[in-house]
């Protein structure tokens, strides 16, 4: 294999390992809420604090790479993820689990941050699009295999068992990453970290999470008191205008605001921000769908969701190496155009859409379109995204693509469960609370199509490897 193959599969590797955990929990958690005793607004946050600590944490790590080097912050990224994943496989309460997930998604942030950039700064415009395409296709498998993949692994060794299945991968990555990364750190740049611009991202990003599903807290087993919206919402205004006055003064900012002049590097941002919400509306809905109303078991219900991977795994190197000869604005738009008539269809805004008496043919074909509009809008979108971005601003452009998908995850997942759990409460019908949220999701998706064709196929003037 050649060197540029290594590289692509020490960064496809740490990206697949850390996005898997993603959602890999998704199939575990009517599993882990009868385990722990818990329901579903509570075990949501074994999904939600893995995402918010990926998405608070990727600016900085972004950062970071730029500065002192990629390969250190992504080979180092396998250790941290490693040893978060062997605490969390020996959790003994949702608690303890809970902060495990913490652990394990600052490892994650370290390889998710940097593996496009690895990737853009390695392969040539020419070849770029296959590459990213392929890498693309691993972050989509990634996310949307762990149900399946969770699915087999529950059934035959146990929900502990989605964790420690890390430690052996993250092991090998990590000598993966210390032999054949060494030709991406070529344009090391020294400079001042910018810390308090860090603190303050973060605190900008965990506001916006908690003013879009805010949680309850409970002291001494008292009444739950949720925080005020009103409250939340104007602490996020306040600390995103200090954050952007601060980011305009500081020489090396964490966030550099120019990169938004870009009309595509904006637009794609918005067009994977709704994408990625309208998907994980579905993918935390549905393995309770399949095992609460059709009755299946984790393992069973786990293969009809390998239907999404499966088609993700066909299409995107297809689209990725389309978007090479025939741009990426069209193959976007259409791809968020069958995400949104899917989820829509599903949902029965036309048709009376998933019931309890669906057939699991009719859930496979619906899952495969979902595979089918991911495979198609993850790998032109990426392309656009980075293409558009000079070298030494990649590390940070890398770490923002990331932050917004995982923003996008972490915000569909609680929408979806606030959504779905309000109107439980007030119809007691799983499938209509079910369709309600699946339609919300729609035109989300919708919204995508719109982002996407606002973008233009440009081309930073360096992105060439060196």
């Amino acid at each position: 294999m050649s060197k540029k193959g290594w590289v692509l599969s020490t960064v496809a590797c740490g990206t697949f390992m850390a996005t898997l955990d993603s959602s890999i929990v998704n199939i575990a958690l009517p599993t882990l809420t009868k385990v722990l005793h818990t329901d579903l607004r509570s075990i949501k946050w074994v999904i939600v604090i893995y995402l918010l600590t990926i998405t608070c944490s990727l600016l900085p790590f972004g950062r970071l790479s730029d500065l002192y080097g990629r390969k250190k912050i992504f080979q180092w990224g396998f250790i941290v993820f490693t040893i978060g994943s062997l605490l969390c496989g020996f959790s003994t309460s949702l608690q303890h689990l809970i902060l495990a997930r913490v652990f394990q998604g600052l490892g994650a942030s370290m390889l998710m941050s940097n593996g496009p950039a690895i990737i853009t700064q390695t392969f040539e415009y020419g070849s770029r699009g296959k590459a990213i395409g392929i890498l693309s296709m691993v972050v989509s498998t990634g996310l949307v295999s762990g149900p399946s993949i969770g699915g087999f692994l529950i059934a035959g060794l146990g929900w502990r068992s989605i964790f420690l299945v890390n430690i052996p991968i993250g092991l090998i990555g990590f000598l993966f990453a210390g032999r054949h990364l060494d030709t991406v750190d070529r344009r090391k740049q020294h400079g001042p970290f910018d810390w308090g611009g860090a603190f303050l991202q973060m605190l900008v990003l965990l506001l916006f999470i908690l003013f879009v599903d805010p949680p309850a807290f409970t002291i001494a087993d008292s009444k739950p008191i949720l925080p005020s919206r009103w409250f939340l919402g104007t602490g996020l205004v306040a600390t995103s205008w200090v954050f952007y006055m601060i980011q305009r003064q500081v020489p090396e900012p964490i966030l550099d605001f120019s990169l938004f002049k870009i009309r595509t590097f904006w637009a794609a941002n918005l067009a994977n921000f709704l994408n990625f919400v309208s998907y994980s509306s579905l993918l935390v809905l549905m393995p309770f769908y399949l095992e609460e109303v059709l009755g299946l078991d984790p393992e069973h219900a786990g293969f009809l969701m390998s239907a999404i991977p499966l088609t993700v795994f066909v299409i995107a190197p297809i689209s990725g190496h389309l978007s090479d000869r025939v741009g990426t604005r069209y193959l976007c738009a259409i791809g968020a155009l069958v995400s949104a008539v899917t989820l829509l269809l599903m949902g029965g805004l036309v048709g009376t859409g998933l019931q309890d008496s669906s057939s699991q043919l009719r859930v496979v074909i619906a899952l495969l379109a979902v595979g089918l509009s991911s495979g198609l809008f993850q790998s032109p979108n990426n392309v656009a995204l980075l293409s558009s971005i000079q070298q030494d601003k990649l590390g940070v452009a890398s770490a923002i693509m990331a932050t917004i998908r995982n923003l996008g995850l972490v915000t569909g997942t609680g929408i979806a469960a606030k959504v779905f759990s309000w109107r439980h409460s007030e119809s007691g019908n799983f499938v209509e609370s079910f369709h309600f949220a699946l339609l919300i999701a729609g035109f989300l998706s919708l919204g995508a199509v719109f982002a996407s064709l606002a973008k233009r196929d440009e081309v930073a003037a360096d992105t060439e490897p060196s």
